[in-house]
């Protein structure tokens, strides 16, 4: 601590533990007036000890200071700060071993149903809905594919000579067709469930090929039965108008409705652009 002598103002330091609590009596090397050095008040946020905890020093009686006479340090913001650092490294261990024990956690029953929930979204439930159809395609496809027979179909029938381009236009294509349809579809759905732009696009275009593929399907089918070389009659032509038509809307109005609803914000906003 700094004095000053109160006569000639000559100013000095003396240790801060070397002045007791009732004071201290000294005389000034200069005039030679003596004085009483009273210790410094240490005040509410003082911290007062016998020991340094930064440097070790020590009064070895019941001497306190607040700041160390050896190495200067501030004994308060010394501890203050000591304290941070353990409070700091506390509440890291903490959270460390809260994240710890979420990753292994089990997933509990509030998570799975909230899992759940979200995989229900139109997203979803679009992808594996043309999913399942692309895999029902392309399982009736490939079985035709494989049973398909042109000698046999040849034989059945019977006496119309008929080639083997003609047999395989009429009974082989739709095969390749529905297999080759649902190969494309099981792509466009595992795209669209990844939430591309691109698959949007693909699966606007795999819809709108599906309205117009299906009442053409229906429709040449009738007109092979038209020109088939079999008796008609004006109830036969009503009903295979009527299954044309039954059909195109059955399929096709749903797929329409479909195709819109892809351009509403709650399919757009979680397609990556």
């Amino acid at each position: 601590m700094k004095i000053s002598c109160p006569k000639c103002n000559a100013s000095g330091t003396i240790p801060d533990h070397e002045v007791p609590e009732s004071g201290r009596f000294i005389s000034c090397p200069r005039c030679k007036e003596g004085f009483t050095v009273n210790k410094p008040s240490s005040g509410d946020n003082a911290c007062l000890v016998n020991t340094c905890p930064s440097c070790g020093f020590g009064t070895f009686d019941d001497e306190t200071f607040g700041t160390c006479p050896k190495c200067g340090v501030m004994i308060k913001m010394f501890v203050e700060r000591q304290r941070e650092e353990h409070l700091l490294q506390r509440n890291q261990k903490l959270l460390g071993k809260k994240l710890n024990n979420v990753e292994i956690a089990p997933q509990s029953t509030t998570d799975t149903v909230a899992d759940f929930i979200d995989n229900l979204h139109p997203v979803n439930l679009i992808s594996w809905g043309v999913a399942v159809v692309a895999i029902c395609l392309i399982g009736t496809g490939l079985w035709g594919v494989i049973s398909y027979d042109s000698a046999g179909i040849q034989a059945l029938l019977g006496e119309e000579k008929t080639s083997g381009f003609h047999v395989f236009l009429h009974y082989g294509l739709l095969h390749w067709v529905k297999l080759l349809y649902g190969l494309t579809a099981l792509a466009v759905s595992i795209l669209f469930m990844k939430r591309l732009k691109l698959a949007l696009e693909a699966m606007s275009g795999l819809l709108w090929a599906t309205i117009v593929l299906v009442p053409l399907s229906y429709t040449i089918g009738f007109i092979y039965w038209a020109l088939a070389p079999i008796p008609h009659t004006i109830s036969g032509y009503l009903i295979e108008i009527f299954n044309v038509l039954f059909m195109s809307a059955l399929v096709g109005v749903p797929l329409y409705l479909l195709e819109r609803y892809l351009h509403e914000r709650k399919i757009t906003s979680f397609i990556t652009l």
